[in-house]
């Protein structure tokens, strides 16, 4: 299992050459987290402009959130806030990077690449600038708050979204979920009992741990997922001096 962490902050992690194979050469990252007997991880990528790669096919599911810049996968044409999902067996075809890129990279295993190519898989693209808001899907959910669903697998229930959240929009309960929780803050920001959750930052939280409460007085865009179906219980928290 991954280690638990509450906040990461990217501007304060190394850059690492990224070794993908199919990948441009010139990509970097900054690991987020890391499960070092899966090799599942999650990280953030930069791979300059002009760069390209042949792709691949690999054996464990790979998905992607451009977070800034434009690129070209295959005929394709992928623009920011696009989020790619690709199962095991899916060919990821060649790269071509025509503005500076910053993506949010989740794999959930070792990126070893395959020979065999499973045709029935293809990548699944959302671009999400295209996409509706939709109503927040967990019962007694604050309002103030629209989520894009953008991948759940049919089999675990694991589960990717955005969360957009209005200015002023204030919690005060604690949430407790049975599921892996992992997020990185695209814009804005919100205070919480973990500290200050603003552009850039990162959480990998395990089931069962209670966090909140939830204060943002600009707003935020937030990138979440889950290992399983989404499942949330509010837990009103004491009046200080009781």
């Amino acid at each position: 299992m991954r280690e638990h962490t509450e906040f990461i902050h990217h501007e304060t992690l190394p850059w690492e050459t990224l070794t993908i194979p199919g990948f441009p050469e010139k990509s970097k990252q900054k690991i987020l987290s890391i499960d070092h007997e899966t090799k599942a991880f999650t990280s953030l990528v930069h791979i300059p402009a002009g760069s390209t790669g042949e792709g691949g096919i690999y054996q464990a599911d790979l998905e992607l959130l451009i977070l800034k810049g434009k690129l070209r996968i295959g005929t394709t044409e992928i623009v920011q806030l696009t989020h790619l999902y690709l199962e095991s067996g899916t060919r990821l075809a060649p790269i071509v990077v025509q503005s500076d890129l910053q993506v949010l990279l989740m794999s959930a295993g070792d990126l070893i690449t395959r020979t065999i190519i499973d045709s029935e898989k293809e990548m699944i693209i959302q671009d999400t600038n295209q996409m509706a808001w939709e109503a927040t899907i967990t019962p007694g959910f604050t309002i103030g708050a629209m989520r894009k669903s953008l991948f759940q697998h049919p089999k675990s229930g694991a589960s990717s979204w955005l969360l957009g959240v209005l200015p002023q929009m204030r919690d005060t309960r604690y949430e407790i979920h049975p599921v892996v929780e992992e997020g990185f803050q695209i814009y804005g920001e919100m205070t919480t009992d973990r500290g200050l959750f603003h552009e850039g930052s990162y959480f990998w939280r395990p089931p069962g741990i209670p966090h909140g409460d939830f204060e943002t007085q600009r707003g935020c865009l937030t990138f979440f997922r889950t290992d399983g179906p989404l499942k949330t219980t509010y837990v009103i928290k004491p009046e200080q001096g009781e």
